[in-house]
């Protein structure tokens, strides 16, 4: 039989590795988006410009 303390241990070890996987996507997908924007400004910019 498992203790209370070592379904509390497990369950902070999972809640850290799912924190961990979480910030890596959420990171990856604001990059993916900055990236995106910064495209369509530099379009406008040269549409503006004639290039």
């Amino acid at each position: 039989m498992t203790n209370m303390g070592d379904l509390l241990v497990i369950t902070f070890y999972l809640a850290v590795a799912a924190g961990i996987i979480a910030a890596v996507v959420l990171f990856s997908r604001s990059r993916r988006k900055r990236k995106e924007q910064l495209n369509r400004i530099e379009a406008k910019l040269n549409n503006l410009t004639g290039k």
